[in-house]
C-alpha cells in the first residue's frame, strides 16, 4: 500500500511538469517558427504535437502489457527522453537543409520535410507517452491524473509568456529541458534501487549534454532579416525578444525605407536603421533632426494624401513601428498626433537606445504613443481624429506570397472600419495604404469593405466618399465622413500629378485618368473599383479570380484571397514552378490537414488487429456498446474542444486588445478550469449535465457576449482580464468533465482500449486545430461554434 501510495505521489507532480514542459514547447516552437520561417509554420507545429499524443497512445495500446509490468522503469525512461530530446531534437533539425521554397524543383526536399517532422515529433511523442502511461496503469485515478495534467498545462502557457519577456526563445529551450529533467529525478526515486546509479549518470550526462549544445536560429534566406544582413556594411545592433516577436535593428549604409515613393523624388531621404521584427522588416528608425526639411521624401509617398486633401490637426497612426507615419503627419504640422503601437518592445528601444537617434520622437510635447492592440483602442478611446491613418507594416515579398493568410486581421473589418468612421470628426478622414499586388487583391477588398462599412452606417452618396490612388508599388484609399468637395478632388489630382501617381478612383472618374503613369497591362484596378460601385458587386465577388469579399469580426481573415478556381490561372500565365509564391499558406494549411487526417486514420486502425477486445462494453448499463463507439464519442471530444477553445481565443483577443494577454489568459484559463471540471468529474454520473450544460452556457454567450464586450471595453486589462476568467470558468469547468466520465467508463468494461481512446482523442486534436481555422476561413466563427456543440450532443448520444 506505501508503495503504491508513493507511485502517485510521484506520478502526479511529473504529470504536472511533463504536461507544463510539452505546451510551452510548443508554444516556443511556434514563435521560433515564426522567426525562422512565417506564421503559418505554427499549424504544422500544432499538427506535429497533437500528432505525437495521437502515437503515443497507439504504442501504449500495442505495448500496453510490457509498460505495465515494469511501470516505473518505463516511465523514468520516457521522461527522461523527452527531456533531452527537447534540445537535442532542435539542434538537429538545424542541420537538415529543408528549403520550402524549393519544394516544387527539387524533390529531395520532400525527405528533410519528413527528417523535420520526424525530429520535431519525438519530443512529443516521448512527453504524451509519459501521460498516456499514467492512464493506463491508473484507470481507477483517471480523473485527478487529467486534472495534474490539464493544470500543467494551463501552467504551461503562462509560463511561456513569461519566460518571453525574459529569455530568447532558444535559450528557454534548455528552461524546457530543465523542466523535463526535474520531472524524469522525481520519478527516478521508484525504479528499482539497483538501477539508481544508472539513472544518476544519465541525468547527470544530459545536464552536460545542454551545456554543450549550442543552439542557433537557420532564418529563411527568404526573409528580410537575411537580405538586410547582405547590405553593405550591414550589422544587428540591437535585439529585444518578447511574446509579440524576436526585434531587431539593422544598421547599413543601404537601407532604404519608403514604401511606393514616387520616382520624381530623386534625394536621398536621412540616415534609416532596418526595423524587424521575427526577422520580417516591418518597418525603419529614421535620423531625424528636428528640421522638418529632412522629411520632405514622405511627402512623396502615397499614404501622404490625406494632408493635401483637408487640414488634419488631431491625428492617430494605428501601427506606430519605428515612426514613419508619425514623422509624415510632423511634416505636415500636426497639432495633436496620437500613435498605437501593439509591441512595446519596439516603443522601448525608441525611448531607450535610439532616443538619440531618432532625437526623441515618441518622447516629443505632441506625440503620445500607447502599447495597445489597434482596434482595442479605437473601441475604447473617447478622442475624437481628423485622420485615422493605419499604417503599412508588413512586407511586399510577404505579402504578395500569402504568409498573412491564415492570420486573423480584426484593423480591416467591416465592424472595423465603422468603428474608425465613428471615431472621426464629422469631415474627418480614413486613410489605409496597401501595397500593389497583380492579379490585384488587397486594395480592391479594402474598397470593398469600405463601401460596405458606409452602407451599414447608412451613408448616402457612397460615391462622393470614396478616393483611391496608387503609385508604383502602394495604393491609397481615402474614407470621408462627409462628401469630397470639387476642390480636394482637384487637390488630389494635382498631388498626384507631381508624383507621377495614378487616380483610381474619385467621384466623376473617366477610364482615360487612370493608368497614366504605372501603367497596368489594362486599368484592372479602375474597372474592378467601377463594378463594387456601381455593378453586381456579389456576381464581381463570385467570378472574380480571388476572394474579395469584405472580412468581418466573425470572418476576420483580411488577407485570405486564395480559391481554388484560380490555381490552373496562376499555372498557365506564371508556371506550375509559382504556384508556391501565392497565397500559399492557404495551401500549407489544407496540406497539414490532409496529412494529419491520413496518418491518424492509419494510427488509430492499427492497433485493432493487435488487440484481441470483444465487444468493449465502456458503459455497464448498455454491454453491447462497441469500440465504433469509442471511437465516436472521444473523436467527438477532441474535435469539440479544440474548436471552442480557438474560437474563444479569437473572440477575446479584441475584448483583451492584446493577443498575449488574451491567448495566455484564454489558454490557462481553459485548461485550469477544465482540469477542477476534471477533478470533480467523479462526482457526476451521467454525461447530460455537463454537456447540456455547456451548450446552454454558449448559447448564452452568443446572444450576449456582444453587449457584455462593449459595457467593459474601456475597463482597464486587470477588470477586463478579471471578466475573462468568469465568463471562460464555468464553460470551461464543464468541458473538462466528458473526458474523464468516459475513459472511466472505458476502463469500467474494457481497459485495454483506455490508451487506444487516449490516442483517438489526441488524433482528432490534431485535425480539429487545423479543421477549425479552415472552417472559420470558409464560414466564421459562429459555425465553427455550431459545429463544436453539434458534436458534443453526438457524444452525448452516442455516451449516456
Amino acid at each position: 500500500m506505501k508503495r503504491f501510495i508513493a507511485l502517485y505521489s510521484m506520478v502526479y507532480p511529473t504529470i504536472f511538469l511533463i504536461s507544463l514542459s510539452i505546451l510551452a514547447y510548443e508554444v516556443i516552437f511556434m514563435r521560433i517558427f515564426s522567426i525562422t520561417q512565417w506564421h503559418h509554420f505554427a499549424y504544422l507545429v500544432i499538427s506535429i504535437a497533437l500528432l505525437g499524443f495521437g502515437a503515443s497512445g497507439t504504442f501504449i495500446s500495442l505495448f500496453q502489457n510490457r509498460l505495465k509490468k515494469a511501470f516505473s522503469g518505463y516511465y523514468f525512461v520516457f521522461a527522461y527522453l523527452f527531456a533531452i530530446s527537447t534540445v537535442l531534437s532542435f539542434w538537429v533539425s538545424q542541420k537538415i537543409p529543408f528549403d520550402p521554397f524549393l519544394i516544387v524543383w527539387d524533390k529531395k526536399q520532400y525527405l528533410y520535410l519528413l527528417e523535420y517532422y520526424l525530429l520535431l515529433f519525438i519530443p512529443f511523442f516521448f512527453g504524451a507517452t509519459c501521460i498516456g502511461m499514467a492512464f493506463a496503469n491508473y484507470p481507477e485515478k483517471i480523473s485527478r491524473i487529467y486534472f495534474y495534467n490539464l493544470l500543467g498545462s494551463g501552467a504551461g502557457a503562462f509560463t511561456s509568456v513569461l519566460l518571453l519577456y525574459l529569455l530568447h526563445p532558444l535559450h528557454i529551450l534548455y528552461v524546457i529541458s530543465g523542466i523535463g529533467l526535474l520531472a524524469a529525478a522525481v520519478s527516478s526515486l521508484r525504479i528499482p534501487f539497483r538501477l539508481s546509479p544508472f539513472a544518476f549518470l544519465l541525468l547527470l550526462g544530459a545536464v552536460g549534454l545542454l551545456f554543450t549544445l549550442q543552439l542557433k536560429l537557420k532564418i529563411s534566406q527568404y526573409k528580410g532579416l537575411s537580405l538586410a544582413l547582405n547590405l553593405p556594411n550591414a550589422e544587428i545592433v540591437a535585439e529585444t525578444h518578447g511574446p509579440l516577436g524576436l526585434v531587431d535593428i539593422v544598421r547599413s549604409p543601404a537601407i532604404r525605407y519608403a514604401p511606393g515613393l514616387s520616382l520624381k523624388y530623386t534625394q536621398a531621404p536621412p540616415p534609416q536603421w532596418g526595423l524587424y521584427v521575427d526577422a520580417s522588416e516591418v518597418g525603419a528608425i529614421t535620423h531625424f533632426k528636428e528640421d522638418l526639411s529632412d522629411l520632405q521624401y514622405l511627402d512623396y509617398t502615397s499614404s501622404a494624401l490625406a494632408y493635401h486633401v483637408r487640414s488634419l490637426p488631431k491625428v492617430l497612426i494605428l501601427g506606430a513601428g519605428g515612426g514613419t507615419e508619425v514623422l509624415t503627419a510632423l511634416y505636415h504640422r500636426s497639432e495633436q498626433i496620437d500613435a498605437v503601437e501593439m509591441n512595446g518592445q519596439i516603443l522601448g528601444l525608441m525611448n531607450g537606445k535610439f532616443k538619440d537617434f531618432s532625437n526623441g520622437l515618441y518622447a516629443l510635447p505632441n506625440v503620445h504613443v500607447k502599447v495597445m492592440e489597434a482596434r482595442g483602442y479605437v473601441e475604447s478611446t473617447p478622442e475624437r481624429y481628423h485622420l485615422i491613418q493605419v499604417a503599412l507594416l508588413d512586407t511586399f515579398s510577404a505579402s504578395t506570397a500569402g504568409v498573412y493568410a491564415l492570420n486573423e486581421s480584426y484593423i480591416y473589418t467591416v465592424e472595423a472600419f465603422k468603428k474608425y468612421l465613428e471615431k472621426l470628426t464629422p469631415d474627418g478622414i480614413l486613410s489605409l495604404t496597401r501595397w500593389i499586388k497583380l492579379p490585384p487583391r488587397d486594395n480592391l477588398k479594402v474598397f470593398a469593405t469600405a463601401v460596405q462599412a458606409l452602407e451599414e452606417r447608412g451613408v448616402q452618396e457612397i460615391p462622393k466618399h470614396l478616393i483611391l490612388i496608387r503609385s508604383w508599388a502602394t495604393a491609397t484609399l481615402l474614407i470621408s465622413n462627409s462628401p469630397f468637395s470639387e476642390e480636394e478632388i482637384a487637390r488630389v489630382k494635382e498631388f498626384c500629378k507631381a508624383r507621377l501617381f495614378d487616380t483610381v478612383y474619385f467621384y466623376g472618374i473617366t477610364e482615360a485618368e487612370d493608368n497614366n503613369y504605372n501603367q497596368l497591362p489594362s486599368p484592372h484596378y479602375y474597372h474592378a473599383v467601377q463594378k463594387i460601385l456601381f455593378g453586381d458587386r456579389q456576381r464581381f465577388y463570385r467570378e472574380y479570380l480571388f476572394h474579395l469579399e469584405p472580412a468581418t469580426d466573425n470572418q476576420p481573415y483580411f488577407f485570405h484571397f486564395f480559391k481554388w478556381k484560380a490555381l490552373p490561372v496562376l499555372i498557365a500565365s506564371m508556371g506550375r514552378e509559382w504556384v508556391p509564391f501565392v497565397e500559399w499558406g492557404y495551401i500549407i494549411l489544407i496540406a497539414a490537414l490532409v496529412q494529419s487526417a491520413l496518418v491518424s486514420l492509419v494510427l488509430i486502425i492499427l492497433p485493432l488487429f493487435w488487440l484481441r477486445v470483444g465487444a468493449a462494453s465502456w458503459n455497464p448499463q448498455r454491454p453491447r456498446a462497441s469500440r465504433l463507439k469509442i471511437f465516436i464519442y472521444f473523436g467527438c471530444l477532441g474535435l469539440g474542444f479544440l474548436f471552442l477553445e480557438m474560437v474563444y481565443i479569437q473572440k477575446f483577443i479584441l475584448f483583451l486588445a492584446n493577443p498575449i494577454y488574451a491567448v495566455s489568459v484564454i489558454i490557462s484559463a481553459f485548461l485550469l478550469f477544465s482540469g477542477l471540471g476534471s477533478f470533480y468529474s467523479d462526482k457526476v454520473s451521467t454525461l447530460r449535465t455537463p454537456i447540456l450544460g455547456l451548450i446552454g452556457i454558449s448559447f448564452v454567450y452568443f446572444l450576449v457576449l456582444k453587449s457584455v464586450f462593449g459595457y467593459f471595453i474601456s475597463y482597464g486589462s486587470g477588470v477586463k482580464i478579471g471578466i475573462t476568467v468568469l465568463l471562460i470558468a464555468p464553460l470551461a469547468f464543464l468541458m473538462g468533465m466528458p473526458f474523464p466520465i468516459g475513459l472511466r467508463r472505458v476502463s469500467l468494461g474494457a481497459p485495454e482500449l483506455i490508451p487506444w481512446a487516449w490516442g483517438i482523442n489526441g488524433y482528432t486534436s490534431v485535425i480539429s486545430s487545423i479543421l477549425a481555422t479552415i472552417l472559420a476561413i470558409s464560414w466564421g466563427f459562429h459555425a465553427v461554434i455550431g459545429l463544436a456543440l453539434l458534436l458534443y450532443l453526438i457524444a452525448l448520444w452516442v455516451g449516456d
